[in-house]
């Protein structure tokens, strides 16, 4: 009688347990977020850049460029390389909506200056808070276009930089245009050390590490100020969740990827003070 008490038990916490699974979603291997509606359109080839403005240079040349592929269903066979190398790339410059500037940017590594082929400018540097939109064509595809607003150099509050009892200690002021920033400590002997910070809602950017090179005087401290669409490409959290539906992310029309600027501040500064 014992024994049949116990298998009724049994039976009853098991049926429990397969009743919870059918019913709700295992955090494992269950259902993810769905969507709302079945898309059944058909494939349609389209590009796929990621471009950055940026107001440094190599060698004289501008270090802005525009990556750009094609997109191939996943099924399909596709070539070893996916890069367009012949599209026509044009950024526009904006002030007060009205069009300033036109730029034509030329697939090219400027004979080896850069590491690798891309489209670039020949003479272009990218103006803090201005506007400038992109166009890229190419046969048999849709037309490509973005934008972005350039954000300022960063600024240090107060321009001070505390560094007591072996640490870093500087404040960065706001910009509207920024929600990223990416920070550097470089040295020739030792290499760089570096953090990201995102910006609050409110106040200035609260920057402070551990001196990473208390053996030398000087380092370089660079910070990187990311616009909102490279903010948001870089901090993208994409689910490998499996039966989890994921949304198309992109910052430009007609395509996919990511079209962006972001500026520098570049700064010696003494490491023993």
């Amino acid at each position: 009688m014992y024994n049949l008490v116990k298998k009724i038990n049994f039976l009853y916490i098991l049926f429990g347990f397969l009743f919870v699974l059918m019913c709700c979603e295992n955090p494992i291997t269950g259902y993810g977020p769905q969507p709302v509606y079945i898309n059944k359109s058909e494939f349609k080839p389209s590009l796929n850049i990621f471009g950055i403005l940026r107001p440094d240079h190599l060698q004289g040349y501008p270090a802005s460029f525009i990556h750009i592929e094609e997109i191939f269903p996943i099924a399909s066979s596709h070539p070893d390389n996916f890069d367009i190398k012949d599209a026509t790339v044009t950024v526009y410059s904006r002030q007060e909506a009205q069009l300033a500037d036109t730029v034509h940017f030329l697939y090219t590594n400027f004979d080896s200056v850069f590491s690798r082929y891309e489209y670039r400018p020949e003479n272009f540097i990218p103006a803090a808070g201005r506007m400038y939109t992109i166009s890229c064509v190419k046969e048999g595809y849709p037309v490509l276009t973005g934008s972005t607003i350039v954000p300022g150099v960063p600024v240090i509050a107060n321009d001070t930089i505390y560094i007591d009892n072996n640490n870093i200690d500087f404040e960065i002021m706001p910009d509207s245009l920024v929600a990223l920033y990416d920070i550097f400590l470089a040295s020739e002997e030792y290499g760089s050390y570096n953090l990201r910070v995102r910006k609050p809602e409110t106040g200035n950017i609260q920057v402070r590490f551990d001196n990473p090179f208390p053996e030398i005087k000087n380092g370089r401290l660079i910070i990187y100020a990311y616009d909102k669409n490279l903010s948001e490409y870089l901090t993208y959290n994409i689910s490998i969740k499996p039966n989890t539906y994921q949304g198309r992310y992109s910052t430009v029309e007609n395509g996919h990827g990511c079209f962006g600027s972001l500026n520098i501040l570049s700064k010696t500064i003494d490491l023993n003070e």
